[in-house]
């Protein structure tokens, strides 16, 4: 496939307006894409150029590509997790092996792609994004969890962490609606979106010790 240089479509958004928004909410980022997100779709890249994922500080994605490119990009055939949209733009993730980037890319570049609701059994496995886990076992017509999290990792440096990481536990059960189950342990909550083989998770910063969070794009390793 012969690659071309990246031609932007004009934004749907006057830079003002856009600008307004990025300092409102325009966040899409790594750690921060299930609780800032919304709308998780799987969605195909399409077209024939490099599609770069835009950054969303310092005036970003306004001021457009190349401008805002932070080294990632994905390519026709791709897939990729979509979120929210901001004017011509849209919030994704591009899962790979050693976790995944997200950023803002041009809208039109995307094909969403059809989804389905999830069994049950869809749901079992070891989840794992980093050093946190989510273990999800079918229990009659519930699913039980038992989550595990840590700041800044599971085996921080003696100068990242002298008295070891902090960390974040959950173990509840909870029966799914359509493709989102809530998991709650006293005043811990876990949000979970299944996408195929990702799940799409947010907490409400009260799972465990300080910094610690469940937030984050998780891969199933394990049926």
């Amino acid at each position: 496939m012969s690659l071309r240089p990246l031609c932007l479509l004009p934004l749907l958004l006057p830079l003002p307006a856009l600008a307004s928004d990025m300092a409102d909410g325009g966040s899409c980022r790594n750690g921060a894409f299930p609780s800032e997100q919304g709308n998780f779709a799987q969605a195909k890249v399409i077209g024939a150029q490099r599609l770069y994922l835009l950054d969303d500080m310092n005036g970003c994605p306004a001021k457009g590509e190349p401008a805002c490119r932070h080294g990632t990009y994905v390519v026709t055939g791709d897939t990729v997790i979509s979120g929210r949209d901001l004017g011509g733009y849209r919030c994704v993730f591009f899962p790979n092996k050693v976790g995944g980037s997200a950023g803002w890319v041009d809208r039109t570049r995307l094909q969403t792609l059809p989804t389905r609701t999830p069994a049950l059994k869809d749901w079992a496995g070891h989840w794992r994004n980093g050093d946190d886990s989510l273990v999800i076992r079918v229990q009659g017509n519930a699913l039980q969890v038992d989550g595990d999290a840590y700041w800044p990792s599971a085996n921080p440096t003696l100068e990242q962490r002298p008295g070891g990481p902090n960390l974040g536990q959950v173990a509840a059960s909870a029966v799914p609606t359509g493709a989102t189950v809530v998991f709650r342990e006293d005043t811990c909550e876990v949000r979970a979106q299944w996408l195929d083989d990702t799940l799409l998770v947010a907490d409400n910063a009260e799972c465990g010790g300080m910094n610690v969070r469940f937030n984050g794009v998780y891969r199933l390793k394990q049926r």
